[in-house]
């Protein structure tokens, strides 16, 4: 120990890590044990090692006390050992970027070393540089790295020997693991980590991971994932350029199909280009089972599997950003996105993704000091962005090959009458459960179900749009008081300025007066916009004009169509169009279709990348009206066509599916809503008929 300095009253000193800070680095900034190997093994990869080997041994297999690490990577030596490997945050990396070999380094900020220190009580570390005869051996002892001693105490034992028969490498022998820090989940983890850690992009392909743990032998051997992993129902590949254009293929159930998608709304991706590798299952019973006897496995087995390997990793230069993609790190929010539109949205569970990146062409998506994860910065955001809308092109297929829920069923006291699980077991009981007429009624239960489940999805959905009408009713309510009493307090205020300041008040202060009424008259114009809304009035018939109800819908959306420069003409006739019917009906199907059209015109920039136009047109017809909305959006495909109406299609990436269903709901009791290939427009053109009981 040094004797404390005496204290002066001025002068200079310098800082004196306390011994722990050491082993901190392992134990605080390595989240667990698997991660801390982990690190071990990107550091051989950083050797140019074509194998790394780890080994777990003790005198009982079921618990472990040591682990060795050993490489055939180019090795160090002594002046290597002393002015870099002994130096946590070495600079070596930052002025270098590859190996000799021309590998990206893994370990940029040099503490990968210490993670051994996570992981036993003492390191024996022994390595041979290349084209030498001598090896180093280093004896690290994390224990006197403690609170007592300060770091330039602490004197490391190293040792240099004549080995000509060792083969070149590293070896990190690992003394005293914690107890009880490796069981068979943490085997599995370490499995899978492993496994996951090389990029499925064939970046690596000289590359070894070999694991011998003898409590585990079906873990051991070359590290690698299982088939069941390796070959999903669905599969997107393909990569997302500069511009935000999409190129790859998407395969459902061995059929590929080429896809081209420009994905860019006006935007291009601030995160930088990258390529995606997206495997998804369906969880069910009915989705697995045919995985099952393909894989010789239970359809539990297959969920663990999935539990254990589902996420989306992000891969940089070859390599897995930790902790992406982990169990339980669902950092795209995919569950909550799923639970939104559970038959179209695949949840976190059902992927196992990878985004790669590299260092070159997404410079501003950077480490964190801790090595866990990416600074969420703008260029973060946006790669999360940017991933859901090529993530929506594999759902769109996924919800033609088979479009229903992955959710377990529930039931409520509305649709007990449509439970026939007693009556299967009865039939089960009687007839046993291989018989041709049980199967049968298992599967007409099976189709009830999912038919009801659907239906109860939908009647929630309609249950809160319904909700709507009654919130407007609060609003309008709430909105009227408050703007009555500013527009008196105003006029009240105007007055006694003008009486105390007279010209002044006229020539500097009446302007901001004049403007403040602007901006409440805009108040109360939308708040009578909203009031065919209302819950109150939403079903009642009443007489109004179309051309102006048509209007008053479209200059809801001024505010959004003049953000993304879109222009709207309209084509109305010159008399007006009275009817009597629910105003709020054709307020909902304008809503919906202009607010389609915006979308995507501003997601495609317009026909030619040129600016966006929408026409909407009213057109009276012998018992009604038809009203028209076109623009030059991208359009729909002629394959998409049959299911746009449907409840929870949709290609926007956050779309619920539900606007041109509840359009296509509201409007039959009126007539019909089409989609038309012969607009004015390149884009898409929506016709909603008005032809029965509108009183006309």
């Amino acid at each position: 120990m040094t004797e404390n300095l005496p204290i002066a009253d001025s002068g200079v000193a310098s800082i004196r890590p306390r011994a722990r800070l050491i082993s901190l680095i392992g134990e605080e900034l390595i989240s667990d044990e698997p991660v801390a190997l982990v690190e071990l093994v990107k550091n051989a990869f950083d050797a140019d090692a074509s194998r790394v080997e780890v080994r777990f041994s003790g005198a009982d297999v079921a618990t472990p006390t040591s682990i060795l690490v050993e490489d055939d990577g180019v090795g160090m030596t002594l002046d290597t050992v002393l002015n870099a490997w002994l130096e946590p945050g070495t600079v070596l990396k930052k002025r270098v970027d590859r190996s000799p070999g021309g590998r990206p380094y893994q370990g940029a900020k040099g503490i990968g070393r210490f993670a051994s220190a996570r992981l036993g009580s003492t390191l024996l570390m022994e390595t041979k540089a290349v084209d030498q005869d001598r090896q180093v051996s280093v004896l690290l002892e994390w224990g006197r790295f403690d609170d007592d001693s300060y770091l330039e105490d602490i004197k490391v034992e190293y040792e240099v020997v004549a080995k000509a028969d060792r083969p070149q490498g590293t070896s990190l022998q690992i003394e005293g693991l914690k107890p009880g820090a490796w069981d068979s989940n943490g085997y599995q983890r370490l499995h899978a980590r492993l496994s996951r850690l090389i990029s499925p992009f064939d970046d690596v392909d000289d590359f070894d991971i070999l694991l011998e743990i003898p409590a585990a032998p079906e873990l051991s051997g070359r590290v690698q994932p299982p088939q069941v992993v390796l070959r999903p129902r669905y599969l997107l590949r393909g990569a997302l350029d500069s511009n935000g254009t999409f190129a790859g293929t998407i395969v459902v159930d061995g059929d590929e199909t080429p896809v081209t998608r420009d994905l860019a709304r006006g935007d291009r991706p601030g995160c930088g280009p990258f390529e995606v590798e997206v495997r998804a299952w369906d969880r069910d019973r009915e989705g697995l089972d045919p995985i099952a006897v393909r894989e010789n496995m239970t359809v539990a087995q297959i969920r663990q599997t999935l539990n254990l390997y589902s996420g989306v990793s992000i891969y940089r230069d070859g390599f897995r950003v930790h902790p992406y993609g982990e169990t339980g790190n669902d950092w795209l929010s995919l569950d909550l996105r799923s639970r939104q539109n559970p038959v179209r949205n695949l949840a976190n569970n059902q992927l196992i993704a990878a985004i790669r990146i590299s260092r070159d062409l997404n410079p501003e998506l950077q480490d964190r000091s801790t090595r866990e994860g990416m600074i969420r910065n703008p260029a973060h955001a946006e790669l999360e962005e940017w991933f859901k809308r090529v993530l929506v092109l594999l759902e769109e297929q996924r919800y033609r090959a088979r479009p229903r829920r992955d959710e377990p069923k529930s039931q409520d006291q509305l649709f007990e009458t449509f439970d026939l699980q007693s009556a299967v077991a009865e039939v089960v009981k009687q007839l046993g459960a291989n018989h041709p007429v049980t199967r049968i009624v298992q599967d007409a239960a099976r189709k009830v179900d999912e038919g009801v489940e659907r239906v109860q999805d939908v009647l929630s959905r309609l249950l809160m749009s319904a909700g709507l009408g009654h919130m407007i009713d609060i609003v309008i309510h709430e909105i009227g008081a408050p703007v009555g009493k500013i527009s008196r307090e105003l006029t009240i205020t105007e007055k006694v300025l003008e009486k105390k300041n007279g010209a002044f008040f006229r020539d500097w202060v009446g302007e901001n007066f004049d403007a403040m009424r602007t901006w409440l008259d805009q108040i109360q114009a939308l708040r009578q916009r909203l009031d065919p809304q209302s819950g109150s009035r939403r079903q009642r018939a009443t007489k109004f004009d179309v051309v102006a109800e048509v209007r008053s819908t479209v200059g809801l959306h001024d505010a959004i169509l003049a953000k993304h420069g879109i222009s709207v003409e309209f084509q109305l006739p010159d008399e007006p169009l009275q009817v009597r019917m629910p105003q709020a009906v054709l307020s909902q199907v304008v809503a919906n279709l202009v607010d389609n059209a915006t979308y995507w015109t501003a997601a495609n920039g317009g026909d030619g990348k040129d600016a966006g136009r929408i026409i909407v047109r009213v057109e009276p017809i012998a018992d009604g009206f038809v009203v028209r909305v076109s623009d030059n959006g991208r359009g729909v495909s002629e394959a998409d066509r049959d299911l746009i109406f449907e409840p929870y299609f949709s290609q926007k990436t956050n779309g619920i599916g539900l606007g041109l269903y509840i359009a296509r709901l509201v409007t039959e009791p009126y007539g019909r809503i089409i989609y038309r290939d012969d607009g004015p427009l390149p884009g898409a053109c929506f016709e909603a008929r008005f032809e029965k009981g509108v009183g006309r």
